[in-house]
């Protein structure tokens, strides 16, 4: 062998080493790297969790509004009512002005700035039981007064009793209490002590409140990262509410003498929604800083809380049942409309399913279902599994023929209509603030149909569809104000990435000047360069989401309510609507009837005098059935409505039955008690956005008027009508 041979050799081994000395040295760094960001990303999650749980947790077991509404603080405020928020909030309105759009704050409605002006009212406010007033500026107006209620929960169900002076046990009743009870009692009835039950917890005092007079009540259950606690935003929204619904009877008292003396009555359920003490953080660090760390710590807690909804749910049912009973006396016409946001829905969607299943299965065949709890139950943007809604479905899915086919015949369908009479109204809605029009999105021939100019059965169809794609490509354009909590991270929790991979390429198309994918017929741009290289991080890790191994695929379990939507059918095209193959999920869609932009949201400090109509809207419900008589009532329209008596209108937003337009024929009859909405963000936006008024308005309008006709004149409206 030659000796350049073996050079020859020893340099290839050489070489062999050195690329797999330096293979393992960049594995080696890429191990260290690996274990670095490991190693950080535990020390981070180490450090959240340390924040949630030693330094910024709010108490576990604390009562914020537990004054017995007896004291001399709170009685005078009962007596006279309170017009310090209105009166700030005025204030702050003359030097800020209101800023419409996304996220509305409302400046005029704030406990904090009412304290900054007495410290005493640090004290008031915390009153069980409270008056407000919102004064009429107005020579010719009228104030709009109601009555704020508590009920708060400990974290096992636990009520909390009330306490006689500031700083006395919220875990103990205090005996000064009950003795002042007492004694009051027995003066008023003039009975011996041995027969006086003492007001001692926040459900008593409004027992007490609710059982003489004539009441209009709102119960609101709060959601995730809020409490009770003086200043929570949530308190604001319900005061915001109460005031709205004062102002709505009052205009109704002019036509209505019955309604006059309705005393409007605001209850709020509280709970440990925020485990992280965000105010605290804002507080100390502001809100830039704060806020992030509060939103970065509270993201956490989505885990812990939604449990805790849940067990606390049969306390808060119990108590809601407790006081509908109070207002359901002989001789009485008192309304109760309860609503709960985020997990606050959860906590009524989990509390009541098995009794609206135990209700479909007594259901009588013809006979109208009755509430299950109150008037009307509305879960606004519920954070709550789909399966919750999806199981009363079926149980009424299980007793109708849905189409008709070789085996069933189309009278028999006909038939089932009638499973819930014509004079039936909504007993359970759910509203969530939805992504897309049409639901599922547009599929690729969906654009060529819509472009066709031709004259066949569905170009009226068409037309109708362009200008909605026009609408809402404006909307796409300044970015849809969905319900990202719910459509987004609530699935990411339950281990299903795929709407969170969906996210990730919306924000992709945004970067890249695109509309996303199903949203739009606009013909999509070149995608620069830059703008590619920019997003390919964004669309890996999209792609790693959706097809992530062994993740939750069974959508009823991981998507909520309102974003389950039922599968389209693989034939027809939009305006062709055919069954789905699983009819569960959505049901109804609501618009705003201002198609080309928001409605002003009217502060809570201007309610008394603000240029603000919500009429009575009687048998809306039954007209808009009967208008769509030839379709058996499927997919009627409350904008398209059969001509009415005098001053007969609408309601303050738009309702749809079944989702159309969409190629997916209605999932529920037109009679369905259970409405679960698709609403459009200038009806309801974000995850918050629920205060416009033309939505307060739409939703107390279901409770306060006869949205339906008695069924001699059903019959009288079906029997003038073609087939």
């Amino acid at each position: 062998m030659s000796v350049g041979r073996v050079t020859s050799q020893g340099k290839q081994r050489h070489a062999v080493y050195r690329a797999a000395f330096r293979l393992v040295r960049g594995v080696s760094y890429a191990s260290r790297t690996a274990a670095r960001i490991a190693g950080a990303l535990l020390l981070a999650a180490l450090g959240i969790l340390f924040l949630n749980y030693v330094v910024l947790p709010t108490d576990k077991a604390h009562a914020y509004r537990n004054l017995d509404p007896s004291l001399a603080e709170c009685r005078d405020g009962l007596a006279k009512g309170w017009t310090i928020l209105a009166d700030t909030g005025r204030e702050v309105l003359m030097t800020t002005r209101p800023v419409e759009g996304d996220g509305w704050v409302d400046a005029s409605n704030d406990e904090d700035a009412a304290i900054a002006t007495d410290a005493r009212w640090a004290t008031r406010l915390r009153c069980a039981l409270q008056r407000h007033r919102v004064p009429a500026r107005d020579a010719g107006g009228h104030d709009v007064a109601y009555h704020l209620g508590f009920i708060e929960f400990q974290e096992d169900g636990e009520p909390y009793a009330l306490v006689a002076r500031e700083g006395a046990s919220d875990t103990a009743i205090d005996s000064a209490m009950l003795r002042h009870a007492m004694d009051a009692e027995m003066r008023a009835k003039g009975v011996p002590a041995t027969m006086v039950k003492p007001v001692i917890t926040q459900l008593d005092a409004l027992k007490k409140h609710l059982s003489t007079g004539s009441h209009y009540v709102i119960a609101f259950v709060h959601g995730w990262r809020h409490d009770a606690r003086i200043g929570d935003g949530n308190v604001a929204d319900l005061r915001l509410y109460a005031a709205h619904a004062a102002r709505f009877l009052a205009q109704r008292c002019q036509s209505d003498p019955s309604i006059c003396d309705m005393d409007v009555t605001a209850i709020y359920v509280g709970w440990r929604g925020a485990r992280v003490d965000e105010r605290g953080l804002r507080l100390w660090f502001g809100d830039t800083i704060g806020g992030f760390f509060g939103n970065l710590s509270a993201g956490a807690t989505l885990f812990d809380r939604k449990p805790v909804s849940e067990a606390i749910a049969p306390a808060a049912i119990s108590a809601l049942r407790t006081l509908e009973s109070t207002l359901s006396a002989p001789g009485t016409h008192n309304k109760l409309i309860v609503a709960g946001h985020s997990l606050g829905g959860n906590m009524l969607a989990s509390g009541l399913k098995d009794d609206m299943v135990k209700a479909v299965r007594r259901h009588r065949f013809g006979e109208t279902l009755p509430p299950v709890l109150g008037n009307l139950v509305v879960l606004i943007n519920p954070a709550s599994e789909a399966s919750k809604w999806t199981a009363i479905q079926r149980e009424v899915w299980l007793k109708l023929a849905d189409y008709a086919d070789a085996h069933t015949p189309a009278s028999e369908v006909e038939r089932d209509d009638g499973y819930f009479p014509s004079d039936q109204r909504p007993i359970l809605m759910s509203v969530t603030a939805a992504l897309a029009f049409p639901a599922g999105g547009l599929r690729p021939g969906d654009c060529a149909w819509i472009g066709l100019d031709v004259d066949d059965a569905f170009a009226a169809a068409r037309r109708k569809i362009r200008g909605r794609l026009s609408a809402t490509d404006s909307m796409f354009d300044a970015g849809v104000d969905y319900d990202w909590a719910t459509h987004d991270l609530f699935p990411t929790f339950k281990f299903d990435f795929r709407p969170a991979a969906g996210y990730l390429d919306r924000v992709a198309a945004r970067f890249e000047g695109r509309q996303p994918r199903g949203e739009s017929c606009s013909p999509p741009p070149p995608v620069g360069l830059g703008a590619g290289f920019l997003t390919l991080p964004l669309r890996t890790l999209s792609l790693l989401a959706a097809t992530f191994p062994f993740q939750n695929t069974a959508c009823e379990d991981s998507h909520t309510i309102g974003n389950l939507d039922p599968p389209r059918p693989a034939a027809g095209v939009l305006a062709d609507a055919q069954p789905s193959a699983a009819p569960f999920g959505t049901t109804h869609e609501l618009l705003g009837l201002d198609v080309s932009g928001l409605e002003r949201h009217h502060p809570y400090a201007t309610l008394a005098d603000a240029a603000l109509d919500c009429p009575r809207s009687d048998h809306w419900l039954t007209r808009a059935r009967m208008a769509r008589a030839a379709r058996r009532g499927n997919s009627w329209d409350s904008a398209d409505l059969l001509p009415g008596g005098s001053g007969e209108r609408g309601p303050a937003a738009r309702f749809l039955h079944g989702l159309q337009l969409t190629g997916i024929a209605p999932i529920t009859r037109p009679n369905d008690p259970f409405w679960n909405v698709r609403a459009f963000d200038n009806a309801l936006s974000r995850h918050d956005g629920y205060r416009l008024s033309s939505f307060i308005c739409a939703l107390n309008q279901l409770v306060m008027d006869d949205i339906t006709d008695a069924p001699s004149s059903m019959s009288d409206h079906r029997g003038s009508q073609s087939p």
